[in-house]
């Protein structure tokens, strides 16, 4: 699923391609605990990804930044998609994740409240809350 994976290299960075396999791993090896109770597969893997994504904040949290050069060169980002970004960033954790799952990864109302145990009104909610806030930090960016 290409919207799990977006999610995941969105939250941890693009070169991050070993906690995207990872989620695939975790859901491999846990497809027999699956049970089909009207939420989508991919509600399922998404909270497959919140759990690994967490994981790796966690483990980044004990290490050691060293000064090595990347392997490979970022890419540059624009000064609208940084201040975006960063917008993103600062908002609340729940809305924060309403805005990454419907808009960067891709999902439904539907989805995104499956994926985040809540109702598509409490996600709804959360989403125009999000914007509004969006909104207002992005007028005054440069």
């Amino acid at each position: 699923m290409g919207g799990v994976a977006r999610h995941v290299r969105l939250r941890l960075g693009k070169a991050d391609e070993d906690a995207v396999a990872e989620v695939f791993v975790r859901a491999w090896a846990g497809i027999s605990s699956y049970r089909d109770v009207g939420r989508p597969f991919g509600a399922w893997l998404f909270g497959i990804a919140r759990h690994v994504i967490a994981d790796e904040f966690r483990a980044r949290s004990r290490t050691f930044p060293v000064a090595e050069p990347p392997e490979r060169a970022v890419e540059p980002m624009t000064a609208e998609l940084l201040a975006l970004r960063e917008a993103i960033d600062h908002l609340p954790e729940d809305q924060r994740h309403v805005i990454e799952l419907r808009y960067l990864a891709g999902l439904t109302n539907d989805e995104v409240a499956a994926a985040m145990e809540a109702t598509p009104s409490a996600v709804n909610t959360k989403r125009w809350r999000a914007l509004l806030v969006l909104r207002d930090v992005l007028k005054d960016a440069p």
